[in-house]
């Protein structure tokens, strides 16, 4: 997937495993395609040039690949700049490369289906906020609702300027005050890079053992705490701090602003990261019906194992034996039980080919930082 977005430009490789779904291969160049959009109404120059070298590169990298195996889709500054087609007539031209431009409310759909991709009994409202737009999404189930997109990223607010915190709070309470009701929820779900920055941040700050972003919860009080830390720092203080992105220094005070606003206006009371987004969202609305409808935890535990030549049947012998015992058991995790007791078989032989004095250690790491979607950082 080619990811053109208003301030990066991506590539990322997966192998789908069934449900679960694997980065083999993720880079980006921050060409900040939409800082000039609010002031001219077209891309960056700078920006422009940028994207197109990095599109060229991943044009090389992926010589050879089936058409249809590649799928290319640019976002807001793309699809509002006066100059967007002839942006994507020149990667035509100098690639091959055929990019779909999602409107405002596909880009909120397939961020609300990448969030579903990792976590399939999300409830609440998606944020996925890109340099030029945030888009809202309320989860129905696993049917994303219809959404919404604003003008309130980064660069439509006014990035790279120093921030005014007093005139930009005005912006965004003037762009969300149509929207509270239809948006208020507890749960609120945060995609794009800039807020998983404030994330890894916030695990610096709390000392957090495990540097895993996906499904990273904060709380009310500890997302307030952090995006007013990070939206009073002056650049240079901002540059000085670990954790924080040293590239998104000119926009992540934006960010923060906004993730203040949104939860102070819609009630929110605990913000959950989510790695996973339109990129991943894309990839599921492909598969299968069927494939679909698996669990992707206990597929991406299976996955872990089967690539290693273990039997392919030992895990779900080793659940149907076990079963009957933890029924008997009181639960942990409630309802959860028994897709962690499935996961976990599935895991059961992992450390088989490994050496049998390091075999515990090297398993408990590989399961801890794996990258499998479908469980939070207690599970």
């Amino acid at each position: 997937v080619i990811d053109v977005g208003s301030n990066s430009v991506r590539l990322v490789i997966y192998r789908l495993d069934g449900r679960s779904i694997w980065t083999l291969y993720n880079e980006k160049a921050l060409a900040g395609l939409g800082r000039d959009l609010p002031a001219t109404g077209r891309l960056s120059p700078q920006g422009v040039e940028i994207a197109l070298t990095a599109i060229r590169r991943f044009r090389a990298l992926l010589d050879g690949w089936r058409a249809e195996d590649v799928t290319a889709a640019a976002t807001a500054a793309v699809r509002e700049a006066a100059d967007g087609p002839a942006f994507l007539k020149r990667v035509r031209d100098e690639t091959g490369l055929t990019v779909r431009v999602l409107s405002g409310e596909e880009e909120a759909h397939y961020a609300a289906m990448g969030v579903i991709a990792g976590e399939p009994d999300a409830e609440g409202v998606v944020g996925d906020l890109g340099g030029s737009s945030l888009e809202l999404i309320r989860l129905v189930g696993q049917s994303p609702d219809d959404g919404a997109t604003l003008p309130l990223g980064p660069f439509a607010l006014g990035a790279p300027r120093t921030l005014d915190i007093d005139r930009t709070r005005r912006l965004i309470d003037a762009a969300l005050a149509p929207h509270k009701a239809r948006f208020a929820t507890r749960n609120f779900h945060a995609v794009g890079g800039a807020w998983r920055n404030l994330a890894l941040f916030h695990m610096e700050l709390a000392d957090y053992p495990l540097r895993v972003a996906h499904q990273y919860e904060m709380s009310r009080s500890d997302a307030l705490d952090v995006s007013r830390l990070v939206a009073r720092q002056s650049k240079a203080s901002l540059e000085r701090m670990q954790g924080l992105s040293k590239k998104r220094v000119e926009t992540l005070p934006y960010s923060a602003v906004v993730l203040e606003a949104l939860i102070e206006r819609l009630g929110v009371e605990r913000v959950v990261i989510s790695a996973f987004g339109v990129r991943e969202g894309l990839l599921l609305e492909g598969m299968d019906p069927d494939v679909r409808r698996r669990d992707p935890l206990i597929e991406g535990c299976e996955a872990l194992t089967t690539v290693r030549g273990a039997g392919a049947e030992l895990g779900g012998a080793l659940e149907a034996w076990l079963t009957p015992a933890f029924e008997k058991l009181p639960p942990v995790f409630g309802a959860r039980d028994p897709v962690l007791l499935a996961a976990a078989c599935r895991l059961a032989d992992l450390g088989a080919r490994l050496h049998a004095d390091h075999r515990a250690d090297l398993a408990f790491e590989q399961v801890l930082r794996a990258p499998s979607a479908g469980m939070n950082h207690p599970e």
